[in-house]
């Protein structure tokens, strides 16, 4: 698998896994009649993979503006 394909296919996978694996894992255990356990195995998981998604790829962007702007306001002058 190339370079660029994996680039693509990554994010998607972990959205899935983020998505589908709390959904599944709480679906089985509300079938065996643990609907509490299912409900905490969902939102651990779920909010330990939105997290993880955050560090890994929100984290890291520099998300500011230009050095460049004049931010005063022409108002006051």
């Amino acid at each position: 698998m190339d370079a660029d394909r994996r680039a693509k296919l990554a994010p998607v996978l972990a959205a899935l896994a983020v998505i589908v694996l709390p959904g599944l894992a709480s679906f089985a255990l509300d079938e065996a009649g643990y609907q509490t356990v299912g409900s905490a195995v969902w939102a651990i998981g779920y909010g330990t993979g939105i997290l993880m998604l955050w560090y890994v790829w929100i984290r890291p962007l520099d998300i500011t503006g230009p050095e460049s702007v004049d931010r005063s306001d022409p108002d006051e002058e």
